[in-house]
């Protein structure tokens, strides 16, 4: 008999952002989404009888919530005050309201994979399957699953 056990975890953030994008789009203004990422975990108990923390997860969200997350390929200066400088547009920022993520640009597709990789460092031997959803509405989402080794 083979026993699989997973958990779930869902948390809704509001954020804004923009994007680099080759052609014109509204995406390329400043704009805002409530997003919810949904977190699926497959893997043994670990000592504490946890597949992973909750709380982990938790503080990854309230890291997003409220600020402009911006590519670190965008940022001129970082110090007290961020500035950002992409699509004609020159931001200077309190750092305190801003999140910069090590990615090309700040898409759903991107977002999954920071969350991914901050899951990914913090998660124990135990776990052997990451699957993170990230909606920017309730019709559209990116989707990253990461198969650890051995699973």
């Amino acid at each position: 008999m083979k026993v699989i056990r997973k958990i779930y975890w869902t948390k809704d953030f509001d954020s804004s952002h923009f994007l680099e994008l080759p052609y014109e789009s509204k995406c390329l203004r400043i704009h805002g989404h409530t997003y919810r990422v949904e977190v699926e975990i497959e893997g043994e108990l670990n000592e504490n009888g946890m597949i992973f923390d909750f709380n982990h997860l938790s503080e990854l969200a309230k890291l997003l919530d409220h600020r402009l997350i911006v590519s670190e390929k965008w940022v001129k200066e970082s110090g007290e005050k961020i500035i950002v400088e992409k699509n004609g547009k020159r931001l200077e920022l309190p750092k305190s309201e801003v999140v910069i993520i090590d990615k090309p640009n700040v898409t759903a597709e991107y977002l999954a994979e920071w969350f991914t990789e901050r899951i990914l460092e913090k998660a124990g031997r135990n776990v052997r399957k990451i699957k993170v959803k990230v909606w920017e509405d309730p019709r559209s989402y990116a989707e990253i699953t990461l198969e650890l080794q051995g699973s």
